[in-house]
């Protein structure tokens, strides 16, 4: 059985009764309500009541400013509906949805469970092998923003595959590439990083480091003119002023239990939307394989985060209420 709804459910949703029965069970099973509603027939029609509850959820939980009374597949307000179930949970939930059965009451969102699993202390970031010690120097700001899209996507972890590199990683980085699949690599990189891999292009039959000793003084002669190679070969000084971040699909995959790459595309994406990561890329489907975000540290204020969602840090700081 997929998880999930299939269409959108609310206010001009396409509302399919299927997809409907499991946001009208969702909102039942969350009873951490500051202003009570009556729990909602679970029938598959979205009329005024379901529309209602679902605008209560966004303000309520969500801290919408101007909740619009509609959830999108993988959406923030289905996100924020299912980020404290783990699989098994969302699946006995669906499922009791569709069969008309009562959902058993330990799945309940409560008060006591939000604030027994609110904050980020229990989520995690951490930094593939292959990063150097000397280069594991995220910001603790960036590293909450990226647990803040990790809890949303109902995940526990993110795993960075890449922070910043000297011209000699990136070098070697590309040479490696390039000698696997060229023509890749071009459609990867921008004219700068195009004229690096022409250097290798016109010195095939040089061996290894002769060519990556060529492929670096290319990428010290562009940094020269102000043109980066990429956004990842950058100077100390310069990463503190903003963080380049690469989050590798499959290591984070093979870290997560419940693992779910739209939804963590997702709330990245909202998160730039909301001004807390600068540059949000979805490279998941290039041959880098990561979500590539780039962020400014202290840029927004944290405890302002959805002032009235059940995320705010000022409210729930390491699970208690502030």
């Amino acid at each position: 059985m997929t998880i999930g709804i299939i269409q959108s459910v609310g206010v001009n949703g396409v509302n399919q009764k299927k997809d409907v029965r499991i946001i009208q069970t969702y909102l039942n099973s969350f009873t951490a309500w500051k202003k009570k509603i009556k729990p909602l027939k679970v029938d598959g029609y979205a009329g005024e009541k379901t529309d209602d509850a679902i605008k209560q959820f966004q303000l309520q939980a969500i801290g919408m400013k101007r909740p619009d009374g509609r959830i999108e597949p993988n959406g923030k307000t289905f996100r924020y509906l299912t980020m404290y179930y783990d699989q098994d949970q969302q699946r006995t939930l669906e499922v009791a949805a569709l069969k008309n059965n009562k959902v058993p009451k330990n799945i309940a969102i409560t008060n006591k469970s939000i604030a027994s699993l609110a904050g980020l202390h229990d989520f995690t970031v951490s930094y593939k092998n292959s990063v150097k010690k000397s280069r594991r120097i995220v910001s603790e700001y960036a590293l909450s923003i990226i647990k803040i899209a990790v809890k949303e996507s109902g995940m526990k972890t993110a795993v960075i595959t890449s922070t910043l590199r000297t011209p000699e990683e990136q070098a070697s980085i590309m040479l490696k590439n390039a000698k696997t699949d060229l023509k890749k690599q071009y459609r990867l990189y921008g004219r700068n990083g195009d004229a690096v891999l022409k250097i290798y292009d016109n010195n095939k039959s040089k061996i290894d480091s002769e060519i990556l000793k060529l492929m670096v003084d290319k990428i010290n002669d562009l940094e020269k003119t102000a043109r980066r190679v990429s956004n990842h070969c950058i100077s100390i000084d310069g990463y503190k002023k903003k963080n380049i971040i690469d989050i590798g699909l499959n290591s984070t995959r093979n870290a997560n239990k419940s693992f779910n790459s739209d939804k963590f595309t997702r709330a990245l994406k909202d998160l730039s939307k909301e001004g807390y990561i600068d540059r949000f890329i979805d490279e998941t489907k290039k041959s880098n394989q990561c979500w590539h975000i780039e962020i400014t540290p202290n840029k927004k204020s944290l405890s302002s985060y959805n002032k009235n969602s059940i995320l705010n840090q000022k409210k729930f700081i390491n699970g208690n209420p502030g």
